[in-house]
């Protein structure tokens, strides 16, 4: 049997689904069968369960701060890597049938592959301030004046962003859990990954603690393979 290399869903809910459907079919006889100690099959079940409460407070704009957006991140990053572990450990062998793979959400890998080639397009954000009580919205898209993007490979926006207090960060700001930035960004390499989406507008929330702070927003596109392309121009605001 052959193995798709791409297998892990894009966004958050589908690999969700995934996990919630490798949870209920590996039933206890076939985590015997298997090879899968309880101790694992458990660990699998707590960060399904922490990524989904996570999941639920980013989409709720009433519970949705800049640090349960952070969290959110890192939940769904320890369990795409527990998911690979638990794919690569206990799967690949038998006793796993073709049924049992085809359960567990794969499929045989193509023969014939398109080729998706890294992104070329160049994207620009714009802010502006209907983004609720500490929130703006990032408006997306290719810069003007570039040529028609080809939706294989500029698939999706990589939003990249920073805040920066008035006049810089201290030493103990910059090393907190937010890594405030101490001075403006010359690129989108000196700010952190904040999400993907393919969507043109994004509203991005703050805490009210960020207020007066200015907020610095960079993206790059993302193809359907994880490939980057170049940075677009750094935009900013101040946090309302």
């Amino acid at each position: 049997m052959s193995y798709n290399t791409d297998w892990l869903p894009r966004t958050r809910s589908e690999m969700l689904a995934m996990c919630r459907n490798w949870l209920e079919y590996m039933t206890p006889e076939r985590r015997t069968a298997w090879g899968v100690p309880e101790a694992e099959f458990t660990e699998l079940t707590t960060l399904f369960a922490a990524a989904q409460a996570l999941l639920q407070k980013a989409m709720d704009e009433a519970e949705r701060t800049h640090v349960i957006t952070v969290e959110c991140q890192g939940a769904f990053k320890v369990l795409s890597a527990k998911m690979r572990f638990f794919r690569d450990r206990y799967f690949k062998l038998p006793p796993l049938s073709d049924g049992d793979w085809a359960a567990l959400g794969f499929r045989e890998k193509d023969t014939h592959p398109s080729t998706i080639p890294a992104p070329d397009g160049v994207p620009a954000a714009s802010l502006s301030y209907p983004g609720g009580p500490h929130g703006i919205t990032a408006h997306l898209g290719p810069m003007a004046g570039t040529q028609e993007l080809d939706p294989r490979t500029d698939y999706g926006y990589a939003i990249y962003l920073g805040i920066m207090p008035p006049g810089g960060a201290a030493l103990e700001q910059a090393a907190s859990d937010k890594h405030y930035l101490m001075k403006p960004p010359a690129d989108g390499k000196a700010l952190h990954h904040y999400r993907f989406t393919r969507r043109r507008k994004e509203k991005i929330l703050f805490d009210a603690e960020d207020a007066g702070m200015t907020v610095y927003v960079c993206c790059r596109y993302e193809n359907g393979k994880g490939e980057v392309g170049q940075w677009g121009p750094v935009a900013s605001a101040i946090i309302p």
